[in-house]
């Protein structure tokens, strides 16, 4: 019995059980369903299969960062070849799944036998493969084959294929670690290197193989993802790599090396798959979604520091010690008790007055300023001022899968309206799985025109880019060397690309020096435009596309002592964005009307649910909606003429 409890598999298999019973006692309709349940297996699968990758490097004491990357290349050069090439299906998941082994070969041939370090390695193969996912679908491809997304889409048993796929690689890798002399020699090599190669193994090979496979699990995982979203997106995969890593050290595996079971990769992501859940079900905001997760990694590693040198009694404490943590910090934002039963709408029918009534907002980048001052504050606002509960979650960072994984996890909790930001195409299943549960669900921001959504509310970013594209051609006069930056390849983004490439290409004296890729950070923004003026001394403008691409273009505008010399397009205004136009470093902002995409957008899920301009008896039955399809909110253009306006506002 002793020996049991000191197993890490058991206290972790009985750290689940403990939290799995605690969370069907508090939302016993929400969390054990099979619904609920079968989607948390669902949304960790991707991440497990990588897991299991990951789990034999550690062992073996290594790691490989580029994971991430390789998920999102595989499935998007799968998709260049079916939708570009029209290759059969078979041949281009070959395709994928060998060229997934060649990155695995060149990150272990320069690691085992070049000597170079892992993290730098992989962190610079992560790079090059994003990069190469990028160029390869561009904003993502949409459209793929029928026989393609039924890899994923088809269900066994009513349980969707990815659990299966899942299942079978980690009994089998689980069942080879465990019988075959072969696999069995990583943990000798994680153990002692040096020991291990002059027993007669040869570490460089087994090394070799470890990252080849680990890298053939994250192609196979980006196959299953892209075939689960119908769309093959190049920001897939951002951050999978620390979450694997998480989940492999909770699971068992030791930073060290030398230990760790497989069956931990799937406990490991699975404990943080219900956490996750729990947090969705409790609508936890993204912020502490954030800090709860980190401080799951602290732990992790710190209860890998103690089982290495603590006896069995402290490893009995240790699920105990974790089902605080969770549940204290979850107690912190608890929905408080209201009396009455929430009635729930009927599929494919929402003609009744709903009590206790509950709007959801789901976005990506959940603490962006921009979203938090604008999109999420007026929600709130409308929230108070019609007496109803709203709730704002979503992961922190640009996660499109993420934010699906968020969609189809609330729907099994029936609120009573969903606003979705229309983040990329690729959500359009998610929504259409909403409105087929039978919730009024608007999208706003960007539209997703080929999902059922009831109505869309926001801008035409096509627009932004053309608006931004004509300030500068007059700022210019209509000639000099031009770059612009945002997110590649979100689809939105892309759109504006496009918008402002179709304005300057009318003029043949503006010169194009560059698109790039500030993701989002006002660091990256700034390095990306010093580098700019020190190979372009004669740069005339800089155009940005994203919150934080104008903060970042100017710092380096204003170092470089160009200010008002160098001309600045961007979009937002926030505070910080008025006072550089205030200033004359920033010339153009071109401002969407977030706020307005939110209150309405709540305010039109409110009135389908209230029945405020009903157009039939039925209009569920009648086939209609009564909401305007589709709402361009327009565009705000701030220059140094009007931004004392915003500013006083």
């Amino acid at each position: 019995m002793k020996k049991l409890l000191s197993d890490r598999t058991y206290s972790l298999g009985l750290t689940i059980v403990i939290v799995a019973l605690l969370a069907g006692i508090i939302f016993p309709g929400k969390f054990p369903t099979f619904q609920n349940l079968s989607q948390i297996f669902l949304n960790l699968s991707i991440d497990t299969i990588v897991a299991v990758g990951m789990m034999l490097l550690l062992i073996s004491g290594a790691f490989d960062l580029s994971v991430g990357s390789v998920v999102a290349f595989s499935g998007c050069l799968a998709a260049y070849l079916m939708f570009f090439l029209h290759v059969p299906v078979p041949i281009a998941l070959l395709v994928s799944l060998l060229f997934s082994l060649i990155i695995g070969f060149v990150n272990g041939y320069l690691i085992a036998y070049q000597g170079i370090n892992p993290m730098i390695q992989t962190l610079a193969m992560m790079g090059i493969v994003r990069g190469l996912a990028l160029l390869v679908s561009g904003a993502g491809i949409q459209g793929l084959p029928y026989w393609f997304n039924a890899i994923s889409q088809s269900r066994l048993l009513g349980i969707q294929m990815p659990i299966w796929y899942m299942l079978l690689i980690v009994g089998t890798m689980a069942f080879l670690t465990k019988n075959t002399t072969f696999l069995k020699r990583y943990y000798f090599i994680g153990g002692n290197e040096k020991a291990a190669e002059l027993s007669g193994i040869d570490v460089k090979r087994m090394k070799l193989f470890s990252f080849m496979l680990v890298s053939l699990l994250a192609g196979f995982a980006g196959i299953l993802l892209a075939s689960r979203l119908g769309a093959a997106l190049p920001t897939s995969g951002r951050g999978l790599e620390l979450r694997v890593i998480t989940a492999v050290i909770l699971g068992g595996a030791s930073l060290q090396g030398g230990t760790g079971k497989i069956q931990g990769a799937l406990l490991g992501a699975l404990l943080m798959g219900i956490i996750g859940n729990i947090m969705v079900i409790a609508r936890i905001s993204g912020y502490w979604q954030e800090i709860i997760l980190g401080i799951i990694l602290i732990l992790a590693v710190w209860i890998d520091k103690l089982l290495q040198r603590q006896s069995t009694k402290s490893v009995l404490r240790k699920p105990t010690v974790l089902l605080v943590l969770i549940f204290g910090m979850w107690g912190c934002e608890l929905p408080p008790k209201q009396g009455g039963t929430t009635k729930q709408p009927i599929a494919n029918e929402i003609d009744q007055t709903i009590e206790n009534e509950e709007y959801v907002m789901v976005t990506t980048a959940v603490s962006m300023p921009m979203y938090v001052n604008h999109d999420q504050a007026a929600f709130i606002k409308w929230g108070k001022e019609r007496n109803v509960k709203v709730s704002i979650l979503g992961p922190a960072d640009w996660d499109v899968p993420a934010q699906i994984n968020t969609i189809e996890e609330v729907i099994g909790t029936k609120p009573t309206g969903l606003l979705i930001n229309g983040t990329d195409p690729a959500i359009a299943q998610a929504i259409n799985k909403a409105v087929d549960a039978g919730i009024p669900t608007v999208v706003y921001d960007s539209d997703i025109p080929n999902s059922k959504r009831h109505a869309f509310l926001g801008t035409n970013w096509y627009d932004i880019g053309q608006m931004q594209g004509e300030e500068m051609v007059k700022l210019t006069g209509g000639k000099g060397k031009i770059a612009y930056m945002g997110i590649l390849g979100l689809s939105n983004m892309e759109d504006g690309f496009r918008g402002l490439l179709d304005v300057l290409k009318k003029h043949p004296k503006m010169e194009v020096v560059g698109k790039f890729d500030d993701k989002a950070n006002v660091e990256e923004a700034a390095k990306i435009t010093a580098d700019l003026i020190s190979a372009h001394p004669d740069l005339a403008g800089i155009c940005g596309f994203d919150s934080n691409s104008g903060p970042g273009i100017a710092l380096s505008v204003k170092e470089a002592g160009k200010a008002g010399k160098i001309k600045i397009t961007t979009v937002d205004w926030e505070p910080e964005h008025l006072n550089l136009v205030h200033e004359g470093v920033i010339q153009l902002l071109a401002g969407q009307k977030r706020e307005l995409f939110t209150w309405y957008g709540a305010e039109f899920l409110y009135d389908m649910v209230h029945k405020t301009n009903r157009l039939s008896a039925n209009d569920a039955k009648a086939g209609i909606t009564s909401l305007p399809t589709t709402v361009n909110t327009g565009l705000i253009k701030i220059t140094k003429e009007n931004v004392g306006l915003f500013l006083k506002k």
